[in-house]
Order: structure tokens, then sequence, then C-alpha cells
């Protein structure tokens, strides 16, 4: 019996670093910048109208921008439905896929202006938005039966389970003035609240010839929120045909939050008791945190007679490591030895660029389309658990702008994907034999689509 349990317990080792893997790479997108775009046009154009932003989605493009408009609107920005698909080949070992697809509402932006100035010079404006958001739940289980060498059979089951909920919503209040009839100046005043669920789970259980079950669990639960604030500055000139634009955004200031870490791990082992481990432990009320980085944007925009052609940069310095929970250290109730379970977050500086084209069909009907990258700030060699992934993402998107009567409305379908790759998880369907059955690198695919309507008036 002692063989087989020192292959469960191999199997264990290898569950446990399931979790430090799923964790480590947490399959959200918030080591991304550009992964959003906002407003009608500017979704079609892919987000990079840095210089060319026209209509009120420039509270967030460029708030300078703002204050060189003829008549501000109200934008409401409604992309219906969203399609998401995350694939991870052989995740699970040999045969065995990781998969999760989705389809639902995407993330929304409203933004509407307030007179406050006779003469137009001064313009203020408000606006919601989402900047993070992401939900899935991976996972797998598998029911095995192995004979090995000289020992009787034994059963099996393994399963691995990741749910991910996490909204970063940003409400602002935007202030643009008009210094010249070329120039704009303005700044967006944002609170930003991130709400994050993440629960993390593996399981082996192993019966065996006498009936006896040997199993391990290892579980992890978090729980936090945080609200932070922040500004986003621009200045926006007109030189027709060419319009040019400049922002900065500040690191975030962290105002106040709380969080809950819930860590159990189990191991039965029917054979020697000695080696039967118990640890369990929840914190409530903890304090939390959020940094985010300096960020730099240029924009421009040629305005043709037939077609206006629009490119945009973004930089975005580092983040140095922090700890976004402060996690107490506890004391295992099995065995006596302290526990240290630490969050880390760290990012690399990243630089993202753009291009979009209107083809203006009439007065009344404009085709648009975009190219935009959209690179990881994850950085490989930090153990960063909280929710990062490697992957660098492309988007595409196309679509048209028409006017009926006094509004303007956007239809179109925006594509997102990305490939990568890294280490495998254990072989659920061989636990007796995990160590050499693991390869190297297996490839993840990530795919996104969506359906984009929304509407000025």
């Amino acid at each position: 019996m002692n063989s087989v349990f020192r292959k469960l317990q191999r199997t264990q080792l290898l569950t446990v670093s399931v979790l430090l893997i799923i964790s480590s790479q947490a399959f959200s997108q918030d080591s991304h910048y550009w992964n959003i775009q906002y407003g009608t046009k500017a979704t079609l154009l892919g987000g990079a109208v840095i210089g060319s932003v026209s209509d009120l989605s420039a509270t967030y493009y460029n708030p300078g921008a703002i204050s060189l408009f003829n008549d501000p609107k109200l934008i409401l920005s409604a992309k219906v439905y969203q399609y998401e698909s995350l694939s991870v080949q052989e995740g699970g070992g040999a045969n065995v896929d990781l998969k999760y697809s989705s389809i639902s509402p995407s993330p929304t932006f409203v933004a509407f202006n307030v007179n406050i100035d006779s003469t137009r010079r001064n313009t203020l404006a408000f606006s919601v938005l989402t900047r993070q958001s992401m939900k899935f739940n991976l996972s797998t289980n598998v029911n095995v039966t192995t004979a090995f060498p000289g020992a009787p059979t034994t059963s099996k089951t393994s399963g691995v389970s990741l749910l991910q909920d996490f909204d970063e919503v940003w409400t602002g209040a935007s202030f643009s003035r008009k210094m010249s009839s070329i120039i704009g100046i303005g700044a967006t005043t944002y609170v930003a609240y991130r709400n994050q669920k993440t629960s993390m789970e593996a399981v082996v259980e192993e019966l065996q010839p006498d009936t006896d079950v040997a199993s391990i669990l290892v579980y992890r639960n978090l729980k936090f929120y945080n609200y932070r604030a922040l500004i986003k500055a621009g200045v926006a000139l007109n030189l027709n045909p060419v319009t040019l634009g400049l922002t900065v955004t500040t690191p975030s200031l962290n105002v106040f939050g709380s969080g809950t870490f819930g860590y159990n791990y189990f191991l039965s082992n029917p054979d020697t008791v000695s080696e039967n481990v118990f640890e369990s432990n929840t914190q409530y009320d903890l304090k939390t945190r959020y940094n985010t980085s300096w960020a730099i944007g240029l924009g421009a925009a040629y305005w043709g007679d037939n077609f206006n052609l629009h490119v945009s940069t973004e930089w975005y310095a580092a983040v140095k490591e922090f700890h976004p929970m402060n996690i107490e250290p506890f004391v295992a109730q099995s065995s006596g030895e302290v526990i240290q379970n630490q969050l880390n977050q760290q990012l690399k500086s990243v630089f993202n660029a753009g291009v979009g084209l209107d083809y203006i069909l009439n007065e009344r009907v404009t085709l648009a389309g975009s190219f935009i990258t959209d690179f990881s700030a994850d950085i490989d060699s930090v153990s960063s658990n909280i929710s990062l992934t490697n992957w660098n993402i492309y988007h595409i998107s196309a679509g048209s702008n028409f006017k009926v009567a006094n509004a303007e409305i956007t239809l179109g379908l925006s594509a997102s994907f990305a490939r990568d790759q890294m280490k495998q998880f254990p072989d659920f369907e061989d636990p007796g034999d995990l160590i050499n059955a693991i390869e190297p690198t297996i490839e993840v695919q990530f795919l996104r689509i969506k359906v984009l309507f929304g509407f000025i008036f």
C-alpha cells in the first residue's frame, strides 16, 4: 500500500503545482491596458483616437478634446453581446483539454455633458466605464482505473477547478477648457472600484485495494474590493486637416478596501497517520491595495475628403512589486508549521500602438476598421498570483457609422485573439506517473468576438 500512496504523494505535489500554475496565469486581462474600447466611433477605430476623438468618449481618450466639440451629445455605447473562448490544449494531460466559452453582455460606456458656460469655452462632463472585466470557470474531472506492475488495481479520481470573476468600474468627472480655436485642455478625475473573486480547487482521491481511501484537497478562495482615485489629463490640437493629442495618466491613489482570504489543504493517508495534513485558515477584513502606473499617450489623425486616418500609441510605466492584500501567516493545525500565503503583483512597462481608418461613402454612411496591439505587462520571472496573463492580444474591428435623423448609429464586429505557451498541468489520466508524463509546455488559445451596437443622440 505504501508504494501506491507514494504515487499519490507525487500526485499531491503536482496537484499543488496546478494551483500555482493556474493562479499565476489566472486567465484574466488586467495585465493588458487596451483590452476594452469605449464609445461608438472609437470602438470601430480600436480606440486609436487619442489625437482624433470627436465624441464624449474623449472623457477617457483625451479630455482636452471635449471643449473643441461643436455640439457634445449624450453617448451610450452598448456592445450587445460578446462570445469568449479559452482553450488549454492537453491542459489535463494527454487527450484532456481544458475549455471554457461563454456568451454574455459586453461592458458598457455612458457619458453626458453639462452646460456650465454660455460661451462654451468651458465644458463639464461625466462618464462611467468598465475598465477591466473577466468572468470564467475552467475545470476538469477525470476518473481512471490503473494497474501498477506487481500491485493490485486501484481507482482514482482527479480534478481541478478555477473560478475567476472580477470587474473594475471607473466613474469620472471631466473638465475641459477651449484655450483657442485650435487648442483644448482638460482632465478627468476618476474613482475606480475593483471587485474580485477567485477560487481554486484541486482534488485527488484514490480507492486502494483494501478499500481504504486516500485523498488530497487544496482549496484557495480570494475576495476583495478596493477604491482608488486617479487623474487623466490631455491636450488636443486641431490643425485642420491634421489633429493631434497628448495624454498623461497618473498612478492611482489607494483610498480604502477590504478582503477575505481562505486556504485549506487536507491530506488523508490511511497507511501512515503521521503523514496526514490538516491546514485551514480564513482571514477577514484584510486591508487591500491595487497599484497602477504612469501612462503617456500620443495620437494623430489626417482628415481627408474620402478617408480619415487615425494612429495612436501609449506607453505604460512599470509597476513595482506590491502586495494587493496583506495576509498574516498562520500555524498549521496538523504539524505546527508556520504557513505563509502572500499575494504579489508586479508589471513591466509596455508600449501599444494602433491604426484606424474611416472611408466616407457619403454624408450619411462611413465604413471603419482598425488593428491594435495589446501587449501583456506580465513578468515571467516574477511569481505574481492575483490575476495575470502572459499572452499578447491583437484586436481587429470593422463596421459602419450611419446617421438616422438626429442620431448616429454604429454597427460592427470586433475580434480579439491570442496564443501562448505555458507549463503543462498534471496528466490526470495517469496520476501514477505524473512526473514523467508532463511535457515542458502546452498551448493556450484565447478568442473573443464582439457584436457592436451603439448610438449618439
